[in-house]
């Protein structure tokens, strides 16, 4: 357990002394008497408060012998009663608070009813700094356990970062492949936007966050890209709502895979031209991106082999960016694939 700074236990005592004289000063209508009879308690408050923090709790309480720990308290309590009412009837009520010759009972370091008061004095900074030590292990405990999972959540997210790289690049290079075979004298322009594209990929992934627009150049590109593959047979229709802010912040490469898997199952098994349609705005503070695209056919084998990785990888990133701050729906309607991804910020 990471220890207290010295300062906070300076200021628990300093703050615990000033509380008690304060409890005590109307029994004695005297502040100075209150004082003293305050200060003679400070070596024992110490001995059993520490004794308890640094020894009897670590060794006995936070070890699970609970019954040990109660059975031992009690007893430097016991012992640290008796030698304080040892002291303050041999040298602290003579000098400073008997005003008479004392009785028998009041030179008995047991007379029951000031004992028992003695002994409340001793235990209650104890009872007080317990609690203390028992809420700061567990605010330690707690930080340290948000810690480590935000650790593996950052480990998790690079990971799945590390994931859209490859993911996107096996995807593209497929694409220049199937270009090369039809018209080889593209694939030099082709293969610069690609270099474009996997520098943002590779770079920009690796922020918290980048712009909208930022993004969207990076989709024009790949879309760019796609045309020269598909020629006529792709067309996209892109529209982005007037008041959207484009430098809103999002986590990078949400939209490419949405984009990647609409045109992969798109376009991909169709014969015909598609259109691919994309709506960008925004609402309050979020941010709302859909795409649609036809639905292939479910007996296309070319959909079967290819496992949605991307997808996936997608959904988890989105939970651990923005947990309980995020929508992310896909639907089939009328033979279209509508999908929907809408996050919030503080923005």
């Amino acid at each position: 357990m990471k220890p207290i700074p010295l300062k906070y236990h300076v200021f628990f005592w300093l703050a615990f002394l000033v509380m008690s004289v304060a409890m005590l000063s109307p029994y004695y209508f005297n502040l100075f008497k209150a004082t003293m009879h305050r200060l003679v308690f400070i070596p024992v408050w110490l001995i059993a408060t520490y004794s308890n923090w640094y020894v009897l709790m670590p060794k006995l309480w936070d070890t699970g012998r609970k019954w040990i720990y109660g059975i031992s308290i009690l007893s430097l309590i016991f012992v640290l009663t008796i030698v304080q009412r040892i002291f303050c009837i041999q040298y602290i009520y003579p000098q400073y608070f008997w005003m008479r010759a004392p009785n028998e009972k009041e030179l008995n370091p047991f007379w029951l009813e000031p004992f028992i008061q003695f002994a409340g004095f001793i235990a209650f900074p104890v009872i007080l700094s317990f609690g203390i030590r028992q809420a700061w292990k567990w605010y330690n405990e707690s930080y340290k356990a948000k810690q480590r999972i935000a650790e593996q959540q950052e480990a998790e997210l690079n990971y799945l970062k590390a994931q859209v790289n490859p993911h996107f690049l096996f995807n593209t290079l497929n694409n220049l492949y199937g270009l090369s075979l039809e018209s080889s004298n593209k694939v030099p322009n082709l293969i610069l936007k690609l270099s474009d594209i996997l520098s943002y990929s590779l770079y920009e992934s690796k922020v918290e966050s980048v712009s909208v627009n930022k993004e969207m150049d990076l989709i024009h590109k790949f879309i760019a890209l796609e045309k020269e593959r598909f020629q006529e047979r792709l067309e996209v229709e892109i529209n982005i709502a007037e008041d959207l802010n484009m430098e809103y912040q999002i986590a990078p490469l949400l939209m490419l895979p949405l984009v990647e898997n609409a045109i992969k199952h798109g376009v991909g098994p169709s014969d015909i031209p598609v259109l691919i349609k994309m709506k960008l705005k925004q609402q309050g503070t979020s941010f709302l991106f859909e795409i649609e695209n036809p639905a292939p056919s479910p007996d296309d084998q070319r959909i079967k082999k290819v496992g949605g990785m991307g997808l996936t990888n997608l959904k988890r990133r989105l939970e651990l960016h923005y947990p309980n701050a995020h929508l992310f729906d896909i639907k089939s309607v009328d033979n279209q694939f509508k999908v929907k991804l809408q996050i919030s910020t503080n923005e």
